[in-house]
């Protein structure tokens, strides 16, 4: 279950969410819909922990997503603008992120290359932003 209870945060004397409150049951799917600025990706990444709210709690299954390691390797977040390193090639990137995740999968990893038919050696700035 993703729980938000009255969620607030702060950007320089900005306020992005104002006592947020929202309730997902395991299984159920929602989508968030609203006008540019009105806070959907501050609550994503909260929901990601990648924001520290200024008060009230996120959690997931009963666990706060900040700081939780645990929770965090079951949660994923892809932006609209993706940042990649674009002197990196899929080989170095390969390197960086199974060093940080204990359950990389080596075999996936060489099955999506094969599968989608990507040169481990060419730079990531070369990719298209949909294959990025």
């Amino acid at each position: 279950m993703v729980q938000i209870e009255n969620l607030t945060k702060e950007f320089d004397g900005f306020i992005a969410l104002d006592r947020l409150n929202l309730n997902v049951k395991k299984g159920s799917i929602y989508g968030l819909v609203g006008i540019n600025g009105s806070g959907k990706t501050t609550a994503i990444k909260h929901l990601a922990g990648i924001y520290r709210q200024n008060s009230g709690s996120v959690t997931i299954n009963g666990l706060p997503v900040y700081d939780n390691a645990e929770i965090k390797a079951t949660v994923g977040f892809i932006p609209d603008e993706l940042y990649f390193f674009p002197h990196y090639n899929i080989k170095s990137l390969r390197r960086f992120y199974s060093g940080m995740y204990s359950n990389w999968n080596e075999e996936r990893f060489r099955h999506m290359l094969d599968m989608f038919k990507l040169d481990d050696k060419r730079k990531l700035s070369k990719f298209s932003k949909g294959t990025r």
